[in-house]
């Protein structure tokens, strides 16, 4: 059994490397604009694709983002209303908040939706205030451009660690996209490279594409580690060739330099199963106790994770050969 979506992500690739080289001027609107138009068509095309919760949060981010520069944009050439800017930066501010709530959202950190919610309403009425009765206070500018950086920062912390164990680009390249965005603040945005906050913005949206993409990869590979281990069932007569198959998979699904299937006999547990491990391990750690320290087996129904530093650490202290 397979599907499959290549002619899909070829479109989607192709799209993305478009994004990233060409002409991305819509006419009758900035640069900034265009960029934010294109990347909201794009998203909602990952998300027609895809079908996952937290792309149409992060499409309505663009939705909102596309919005608070088109708000002034009008208005470039003259002054802009007072009212105007008070919207703009309150939509500004929604934008930051949702490309938030995708990423609580993508990490499985939904407790924390309903604070940013509670934020995300205090700090776009804090705009709006700010803006219309001291427009000229910079300690309150400066605290509104703290507030909805605190609220990027979170959120990249959040996805970084989420992530740590998988080294991609597209994380960390979201993440420090998402902190680098601002609002136009002329003392301290007018000292920026031309075009700096169109590629910022530009970054934001190729490396939400490329974390779509890993993750899409991943499921792949899952979905080849279940078909092996489903032919490995319908063919093996024993027991041992299933383990043996289900943990060279899950040694590459993983990326892990060994993996190991312990038996429960007795009070003691015995390697019943491993690739990857030395001679010197197996034979200091064939039978351990149910409560060994270092494995933790029986504390929860899951694979454990061990990794190398701690193991070493650990088996250093029981005077054990790693």
């Amino acid at each position: 059994m397979g599907c499959s979506d290549e002619p899909l992500s070829m479109n989607l690739l192709n799209f993305s490397g478009w994004l990233a080289v060409g002409d991305v001027t819509v006419p009758g609107l900035t640069p900034q604009e265009s960029a934010a138009l294109i990347l909201l068509a794009a998203s909602l095309l990952v998300f027609r694709a895809f079908r996952e919760r937290y792309l149409l949060i992060w499409t309505l981010g663009w939705l909102a983002y596309f919005v608070s520069r088109w708000t002034l944009g009008q208005h470039a050439a003259g002054a802009v209303p007072v009212y105007l800017i008070a919207i703009s930066h309150a939509e500004f501010v929604l934008a930051m908040c949702l490309f938030a709530a995708a990423i609580f959202v993508y990490t499985n950190a939904r407790g924390l939706l309903l604070p940013l919610l509670l934020i995300t309403l205090t700090v776009m009425s804090f705009a709006v205030v700010r803006v219309w009765f001291w427009p000229e206070s910079i300690t309150l500018r400066v605290a509104l451009e703290v507030a909805y950086r605190l609220v990027a920062i979170t959120a990249a912390l959040r996805l970084i660690r989420y992530r740590w164990a998988r080294w991609e680009l597209g994380p960390w390249m979201l993440s420090l996209s998402l902190m680098l965005m601002h609002l136009a603040w002329p003392p301290l945005t007018s000292h920026l490279p031309i075009g700096s906050n169109l590629l910022v913005s530009m970054a934001a949206g190729l490396s939400m594409l490329l974390l779509v993409f890993d993750d899409y990869k991943l499921h792949m590979r899952r979905l080849g580690v279940v078909n092996a281990l489903t032919t490995s069932i319908t063919r093996a007569q024993h027991h041992g060739p299933i383990m043996a198959t289900a943990l060279e998979e899950l040694k590459g699904l993983m990326r892990a330099k060994a993996a190991w299937f312990r038996l429960l006999e007795g009070d003691r547990m015995v390697i019943a199963q491993q690739i990857g491990l030395s001679a010197g391990f197996v034979q200091d750690r064939q039978s351990v106790p149910m409560d060994d320290d270092f494995e933790r087996t029986l504390s929860a129904n899951a694979p454990v994770v061990v990794l190398t530093s701690a193991a070493v650490r650990l088996l250093s202290t029981a005077n054990l050969p790693t």
